[in-house]
């Protein structure tokens, strides 16, 4: 774990890329930041989280970083060691996870509950869309007063790398952070109420509602039906094993 500190003062933010070692964009967007002549007007803290995997190509070592947090600083296991180090660098602080994803080309946020000062981290982003998943657990961004979780696009690409950045910098400069350029989106709230199983093929797009009675998956003569009108979240062809993905509600 490499952290970095900009600014002068205890940081109230925490930006955290690379907490899977397979989403090397996370790290970029950091050393690009700390690459370029910025004056920092409040301070803040940077970590490049898992250096080992990163160095390794593995998503993980032995265990999945975001699923074991508040971690344990005793653990035999490398990422529970790391996230309890992690988790004091982040309590009581705004978190910025950076990540990205093989489910979709276009940057989201997750979220861990729909409060205003989560939704202005959001609208500070940039980005047009978030879910909320409430019953998360064992994620970094629970550790955190506040936070938002960004993934930034196709996994491993230079694409994710280059908007990783541009949220970056835009967070910053829309937080006041630095000075710069502020693009604040309006973004469409979701909210996660179910998790479809199974390798499919998906039918629809994420984000964009499905009617009750459309078919959203196929997989030969199967044929997956709205039974509801919903929305899709991270439902992809090939994003997990045994898994289509999430289904959401549009949150009031």
């Amino acid at each position: 774990m490499k952290v970095i500190k900009k600014g002068e003062g205890e940081p109230e933010l925490v930006v955290v890329g690379s907490v899977h070692g397979d989403e090397p964009a996370g790290k970029k967007a950091i050393e690009k930041i700390l690459q370029e002549d910025i004056e920092f007007r409040k301070p803040v803290k940077f970590i490049i989280a898992n250096e080992k995997a990163l160095e390794e190509g593995e998503r993980s070592l032995e265990a999945d970083l975001n699923s074991s947090f508040p971690g344990d600083p005793d653990s035999d296991l490398h990422e529970e060691r790391l996230a309890a180090e992690i988790t004091e660098h982040v309590e009581d602080r705004i978190v910025v996870d950076l990540h990205t994803t093989r489910s979709t080309e276009d940057a989201f946020v997750n979220i861990k509950n729909l409060e205003e000062e989560t939704k202005e981290l959001v609208k500070a982003s940039g980005v047009e869309n978030s879910a909320c998943f409430p019953s998360e657990s064992g994620v970094l961004i629970e550790m955190a007063s506040s936070a938002i979780l960004v993934e930034t696009g196709p996994q491993g690409t230079e694409n994710a790398a280059k908007k990783s950045f541009e949220v970056l910098k835009n967070f910053l400069s829309c937080r006041g952070f630095i000075e710069g350029e502020c693009s604040r989106s309006d973004p469409t709230f979701f909210r996660y109420f179910e998790t479809v199983e199974g390798d499919w093929e998906f039918q629809a797009e994420n984000f964009q509602k499905v009617g009750k009675g459309e078919v959203y998956a196929k997989r030969g003569d199967e044929e997956l039906v709205a039974e509801e009108d919903f929305y899709p979240v991270l439902m992809s062809t090939n994003g997990y094993e045994g898994k289509l993905g999430y289904k959401a509600h549009k949150a009031d």
